[in-house]
């Protein structure tokens, strides 16, 4: 069953706010017709820890968004007990040295955190490891990363060696275009892609991102086995995130 990902970034404070609103009155209206088929995301590239994390005590609190609250997070200290899951990656196109370094040393500090949260007897959020793959440099996560633009071949070669490698492990694979790209640059331009990796992963889930702006992108992604596609600047930018979310979710529904 397919999935929608809202991602909210707190550093946006004007923007995230009304698409924070926008589900609000969404599940105030109607929740359960769509708590099966979403999941809200909070991640932040610019901030360390204190945003994030009041961010998810805000979502958490509220007692309204009965749906997964997941960390996507854009730095190390991310980690936050108000979150069900948190997303742990495997790099799979990095050129950035650093990157690896922070990552490891991420993954470190999320053990010992889980360590001290089991101690003091409160949640955790679960992980999923998964293996993230950004296609190219066009982006900001891509500039971060220094990734290389890959064409399909390239691509689906290093998800089948990524996956080799660490099937048992992985709970999925996103393959991310990259947020607030160009049109042309859009992940439901590479549907092929999509595809050819949705049958190297299998039963594992395949998320899909970046530059997704219509419902018809939407299904397509799904058509092509996506089984959660992520958006968060369409709707930052969106005179309308309410209406889209709502669109977003029936062509989800629909797909199920």
């Amino acid at each position: 069953m397919p999935k929608l990902a809202v991602l909210l970034d707190p550093n946006k404070k004007i923007e995230v706010e009304r698409v924070y609103n926008a589900l609000y009155d969404i599940f105030e209206e109607n929740g359960d017709n769509f708590k099966d088929y979403m999941e809200i995301w909070c991640g932040d590239t610019h901030e360390v820890y204190k945003g994030v994390h009041a961010y998810l005590r805000r979502l958490k609190e509220a007692e309204i968004f009965d749906v997964p609250i997941v960390i996507f997070p854009g730095h190390p200290f991310q980690v936050s007990a108000y979150a069900d899951f948190i997303m742990i990656p495997d790099l799979l196109n990095v050129n950035n040295q650093i990157m690896p370094l922070v990552t490891k040393l991420g993954k470190i500090y999320h053990f010992w955190f889980k360590v001290l949260m089991k101690l003091r007897g409160k949640n955790f959020p679960r992980d999923r490891k998964y293996g993230y793959l950004v296609l190219s440099p066009y982006s900001s996560v891509g500039r971060k990363l220094d990734a290389r633009e890959l064409s399909d071949e390239e691509a689906l070669d290093i998800i089948e060696r990524g996956y080799r490698r660490h099937y048992r492990d992985w709970w999925g694979v996103y393959i991310e275009a990259g947020s607030g790209v160009k049109d042309n640059l859009s992940i439901a331009n590479r549907l092929e892609l999509v595809k050819e990796a949705k049958k190297i992963i299998g039963r594992k889930v395949l998320l899909t991102g970046g530059g997704v702006r219509t419902s018809e992108q939407v299904q397509q992604l799904c058509d092509a086995g996506s089984d959660v596609v992520v958006v968060s600047t369409v709707l930052e930018r969106s005179p309308e995130p309410k209406k889209l979310i709502k669109e977003f979710l029936n062509v989800i529904i629909n797909s199920s």
